[in-house]
């Protein structure tokens, strides 16, 4: 009978062996990818990085936060001591089992279906390789009998694990994958957030800290219950201790050490920057396509694969861009307006605002794309996307830089300040206006020289300009060497879109600020870009800028233009506003109907667009008691952001040479000239002598 018995125990044993090895054999499917620890696909948080002017070096910018704030590294830049915090509370006998402790799974089983408790909670029974690849497989706990399942399915991965990978790559891993809040994973996102450290840098204490955590995240929390986390951390603390883990004295210096969190945390919640905006749209239309992928395939691989984002931002200017825009010292004067909707409803509109810096590498170095404070992310950049008329300040670009470049002016050349021709008069049906009128509709009908034209933003002798330039010439001088893409070849092509700034779609800040580089850059074009390379989790290059220039003016041709904006902040129409301490120069626009106002200003280090006008165009004056808003906004953030940078000037090209011209005429100046001022020039392109004096 015995016998019998026993033959039915070995084959009822073995039918349920070989159906648990086919159940194993079926679930465990997909474990070949989902295990794959050489090339774990998990999420891991992006960052974006900015290059120290200082030192060089890379530093963190922003974190890119999508299902999981997971940053990881390496093993062995992780210190021993919280190695040792998990290991202790989580595993002590980590390094002598082969995935899985029997006997103290025998016991969580007892403790679990029984009244008999045979262990303390404060250890846990899972081993390290378990809890790994329940992080991996995220196969939930279950109760009765879809608990025992889960929990056989988990012991057969784990030992499967074990003999597929050392015990190093599993604990890199587990110490990656842990779980420390709803959002944030890995000791290296713990200690960043928590502590506001580099894992590399925590203390023991700190350590242990982090180690309790995992437990519980929520229950644990050192923000949400310090309390818990101290008895903890403190339990922790006893069981390296005791395992010889840490010494009697570096037990109890860790024990009374005050528990000190990071004021500031990484939260998903937190909106981001203008710039951090503007890098996310980039990659993610670059990822599209260069690897011809769907926008939710480019946006994934953004958030969740651990990109490392190396960008232009420079984090003072961004700063001092975000403290102005904030308009707290209410530079831009919040005028309403009602307008009228399409539907009939009357809406309450206030003017709006944007500015944009590039350097002279192409990179772009700050930009804010709203007044007030940025509530969402993603929104409307009017920097990069919105399209204005740009009034005067497309005069040193659509005319006189390049018609100065093809020698048709120089410094100090001379037009009559008078209307060109008549035109109809839009206001007045079936009459004629004169034009170009001046923005005082006045004209002083007497040589007027293009220096100080442009200082005074003349309307006349821009068009004059162009006279002698053409359309066809700016146009293609516009399009092709300062790749300003928005302006129409059937509409454009014209004397008031390429002289006075009132072109069909208009023009972004972000390419008036490229494009007014040339006069602080040597004549050279750079293609504005926000990143120069990004890279995957393991460090290769995904996407490389390919930085593109041209040699749009002669160095002679921009530092001579440079010059002339100069007096534009001396006695010209920004005159008193030019920033301290280093040499700037700069040029105002305002279109002839008051609805756009902009100032472009170029230092030795920025060049920066400026604009303020309501989304919906509309007239917007400057009130009698403001100074004018894009200007005086230009040069609060030039002064904070350049107050700490070494001097530096425009540099100035050996073919420049310099002699005094009369104003009356613009001519080489006599002793006899009763008005002189320095003008700038070259060699082949010199006024003559004056003879009127």
């Amino acid at each position: 009978m015995v016998g019998v018995l026993a033959c039915i125990g070995v084959i009822v044993g073995s039918i349920v062996a070989v159906a648990l090895s086919i159940y194993l054999v079926n679930v465990t499917k997909g474990d070949e990818e989902m295990l794959n620890l050489t090339n774990l696909k998990l999420s891991f948080t992006s960052v974006i990085y900015y290059q120290d002017a200082r030192t060089g070096e890379y530093k963190e910018y922003q974190r890119l936060d999508g299902s999981e704030n997971r940053i990881w590294v390496d093993l062995q830049d992780i210190p021993q001591h919280v190695i040792d915090a998990y290991i202790a509370v989580e595993d002590k006998d980590f390094y002598k089992h082969h995935g899985v402790n029997f006997v103290r799974t025998f016991a969580a089983m007892i403790n679990e279906y029984t009244p008999i408790k045979l262990f303390s909670s404060k250890q846990g029974a899972s081993t390290i390789t378990q809890q790994l690849v329940k992080n991996l497989t995220n196969d939930k706990d279950g109760s009765g009998i879809d608990g025992a399942f889960r929990k056989i399915r988990e012991i057969f991965r784990a030992i499967i694990l074990e003999k597929q990978y050392s015990k190093d790559v599993i604990l890199e891993a587990y110490l990656n994958t842990i779980r420390l809040s709803n959002t944030w994973a890995g000791v290296q996102a713990g200690a960043n957030n928590y502590f506001g450290k580099d894992v590399s840098e925590l203390t023991i204490a700190e350590a242990a800290s982090l180690a309790g955590i995992t437990k519980n995240p929520s229950v644990y929390n050192p923000y949400t219950n310090p309390e818990n986390n101290i008895e903890r951390r403190n339990d922790i603390l006893y069981f390296m201790h005791e395992q010889g883990k840490i010494t009697d004295e570096a037990y109890e210096q860790a024990l009374s050490e005050e528990l000190v969190l990071n004021s500031e945390i990484h939260e998903n919640s937190s909106v981001n920057s203008y710039f951090t905006d503007m890098v996310i749209d980039q990659v993610i239309e670059d990822l599209m396509e260069e690897y011809d992928m769907t926008e939710g395939e480019a946006t994934y691989m953004l958030y969740n694969q651990g990109l490392k984002i190396y960008s232009t931002v420079n984090p003072t200017l961004q700063r001092a861009m975000e403290d102005v825009m904030s308009n707290k010292d209410k530079i831009y004067p919040m005028t309403e307006k009602t307008i009228t909707n399409d539907d009939g409803t009357k809406t309450t509109v206030t003017p709006q605002a944007a500015m944009v810096s590039v350097d002279y590498n192409g990179g772009i170095a700050a930009v804010v794309g709203g007044i007030g404070e940025k509530t969402e992310d993603r929104i409307l950049n009017r920097a990069v996307d919105s399209l204005r008329q740009t009034g005067s300040t497309m005069k040193p670009i659509g005319a006189y830089a390049p018609a100065l470049e093809y020698k048709y002016i120089h410094f100090s050349k001379t037009f009559i300040d008078d209307y060109v021709w008549m035109k109809p008069d839009p206001e007045n049906p079936g009459q004629e206006m004169e034009w170009p009128r001046n923005y005082s509709r006045t004209y002083t009908k007497q040589p007027m020289t293009v220096a100080y034209a442009i200082s005074k933003s003349i309307n006349t002798i821009a068009v004059r300009t162009l006279m002698c330039l053409t359309p066809e010439t700016s146009y293609d001088f516009l399009t092709n060497s300062l790749n300003i893409t928005s302006l129409s070849p059937e509409k454009d092509v014209d004397y008031a879109p390429l002289a006075l700034g009132s072109m069909t779609y208009g023009i972004s800040p972000l390419e008036m600020a490229a494009a007014y580089a040339i006069f602080g850059n040597n004549g050279k074009y750079i293609t504005p870009y926000c990143y120069t390379t990004v890279e995957d989790s393991s460090g290769e290059v995904l996407l490389e800028t390919k930085i593109t220039s041209v040699q749009a003016i002669s160095p002679e041709t921009a530092y001579i233009m440079n010059r002339a904006l100069k007096q534009v902040l001396i006695d010209g129409t920004s005159g008193g506003l030019s920033p301290s301490r280093l040499d700037a120069v700069g040029k105002t626009g305002t279109t002839s109907d008051d609805k756009d106002h902009w100032f472009i200003g170029v230092t030795p280090y920025y060049s920066t667009a400026s604009w303020w006008g309501y989304d919906e165009p509309a007239v917007l004056r400057v009130p009698s008691y403001a100074t004018h808003p894009p200007t005086l906004a230009w040069r609060n953030v030039m002064n904070a952001a350049q107050k700490d940078l070494p001097s530096k000037s425009f540099t100035v090209p050996s073919g420049v040479v310099t002699a005094e011209y009369c104003t009356r005429t613009g001519n080489l100046a006599n002793a006899n000239c009763p008005e002189k001022r320095v003008g700038y020039y070259t060699e082949d392109n010199m006024p003559i002598a004056c003879q009127t004096h």
